[in-house]
């Protein structure tokens, strides 16, 4: 649930209005090559995790196999990206809820939020897990009541008219800017998907981070 929960993000529900931009109905290809590589960093992650069950995950990995600068560059980097990825979440907030509550200035919102992110953030990491866990839930559940909402705009099961999949082959076709489209929105489309290394973050950081079976020193 923290993997989907990471994934299920800005990234996915504001930032897939650029990528549609880009792409047009290509997007659709765009978000399969992101998965397929979100899948294979995935794995690779877990992989490790598994065999080095410790607090840095893939900083420690690869200052282990690389070098440590290696180390030093993957921590740097995650740790910027996430602030910038922070960033991004705490402004989608103050977007979604500007247009719910006009009345109410955007950066209330965003001092709100910063503060509950601190303050998350200052528990144990169980806590966090539970709380993710919630959060995940919840975004699952959204995804659940879009993909309803689409089929009954698709087949016509609400006051409108079938939709079908018209918008597919319309206004330009399926790539109406071929693959150089496809490819633009990959650059988003992958931030989509930031999110699913978490799970290799935080297993190393659990109360007994071993496999069940293997004995415990």
């Amino acid at each position: 649930m923290i993997t989907i929960g990471g994934a299920i993000g800005v990234g996915l529900f504001l930032g897939s209005s650029v990528t549609i931009r880009l792409a047009g109905p290509g997007v659709i290809v765009t978000y399969l090559f992101s998965a397929v590589i979100a899948l294979i960093v995935a794995y690779a992650v877990a992989e490790m995790a598994v065999v080095h069950p410790v607090a840095g995950s893939f900083g420690v990995y690869a200052e282990k196999y690389l070098s440590s600068w290696a180390g030093f560059s993957v921590r740097a980097t995650y740790g910027f990206v996430q602030i910038i990825a922070v960033g991004a979440e705490i402004t989608a907030v103050a977007i979604y809820f500007g247009f719910w509550f006009p009345s109410v200035p955007q950066w209330a919102w965003v001092v709100g939020v910063s503060i509950g992110l601190v303050l998350l953030n200052a528990l144990q990491v169980s806590r966090f897990g539970e709380f993710e866990y919630w959060f995940a839930l919840i975004k699952v559940l959204a995804i659940i009541v879009f993909i309803v909402v689409g089929f009954g705009l698709i087949f016509g099961l609400g006051p409108k008219h079938a939709v079908g999949i018209s918008n597919l082959t319309s206004h330009g076709g399926f790539l109406p800017f071929g693959f150089k489209g496809v490819w633009l929105a990959m650059t988003l489309g992958l931030t989509s998907y930031m999110g699913v290394e978490v799970i290799g973050v935080t297993a190393g950081e659990a109360e007994r981070p071993v496999p069940r079976h293997a004995p415990l020193e």
